[in-house]
């Protein structure tokens, strides 16, 4: 008749070649090691779980970006359970009572409750930002001054990465005004500057002209819109262009419309002008 073979006979096996003084601290030692390696193989496996869970809810008006949010805070809750109930076996295993456990759980409710208020403030912050679906994972957002892609959104932080790779945390219980760049669309703005000698009308068609070509830029939602003169500058006529495109697509766009006037108006002779200034020097008349 066979017989199975469980882990704690494989750590008896273990045990039986170390001397017996030894013994009580290795059982404790591998108690505690197995109880790490137990929590990082459950964080793994549910994080796994989640996203696969998410992944499946077609039925469900779940977007790709409310699921990556969703898995980020449902996964950083699960990691929190799973420290929290490793950190108290490790103690009982190390030897302290049941009964303290449950007064040392206590005290650290109220010191949460008295001291650790802004935690608690983050994570109700992280609620409303998840529901209300202020941004979600992979938006462009601005917060606090910061512009840059969110990585994360766990209970108690937002993370950051501006263009530069920076990373920048911020606390959910201080987002404050938050500007998403990625609701539907986003304008591409465009400021070209001509010289006062050149005719605005003729370059304010031209542009209208060339705005008309650009049905091949797939990025782009609607023909952009020359929106006239928007300044007199010191040594240039402004002249704006907006055009109405994809979320994260601005940049691009606006480099290419750049691109496109410039070679449009070589082609019709229109001067852009370069920054200039006029100095007039008036002599004294003598007495």
């Amino acid at each position: 008749m066979e017989t199975a073979v469980t882990s704690v006979d494989i750590m008896d096996w273990v045990l039986f070649f170390l001397p017996p003084a030894i013994r009580p601290i290795c059982t404790r030692l591998l108690q505690i090691i197995g109880t790490l390696v137990l929590c990082w193989i459950l964080i793994r496996v549910s994080s796994r779980v989640v996203k696969s869970f998410l992944q499946r809810q077609t039925n469900m008006p779940i977007t790709e970006r409310k699921a990556n949010t969703l898995n980020s805070i449902i996964c950083s809750v699960l990691k929190y359970a799973v420290y929290f109930i490793g950190i108290f076996s490790i103690l009982n295993y190390l030897g302290v009572p049941s009964s303290s456990l449950v007064v040392v759980a206590s005290a650290a409710s109220v010191a949460i409750g008295l001291g650790a208020q802004g935690i608690a403030t983050d994570m109700l912050g992280g609620f409303f930002i998840l529901f209300e679906d202020n941004y979600a994972v992979g938006d462009i957002v601005t917060i606090q001054g910061v512009t840059g892609t969110v990585e994360s959104v766990t209970l108690r932080s937002t993370k950051l990465r501006d263009v530069q790779g920076c990373v920048h945390i911020i606390p959910n219980g201080s987002v404050g005004t938050v500007t998403n760049l990625c609701r539907d669309y986003i304008n591409a703005i465009v400021t070209v500057g001509i010289a006062y000698g050149e005719s605005i009308d003729h370059a304010i068609a031209v542009l209208t002209d060339e705005m008309q070509k650009t049905s091949d830029m797939e990025s782009v939602l609607e023909t952009p819109v020359v929106a006239g003169v928007t300044g007199l500058d010191d040594s240039a006529v402004t002249i704006k262009v907006v055009a109405k495109c994809k979320i994260k697509t601005s940049p691009a766009v606006e480099a290419e419309l750049r691109r496109r006037i410039k070679n449009r108006f070589d082609k019709e002779g229109i001067d852009i002008p370069f920054p200039q200034r006029t100095i007039h020097i008036v002599q004294e008349k003598e007495a």
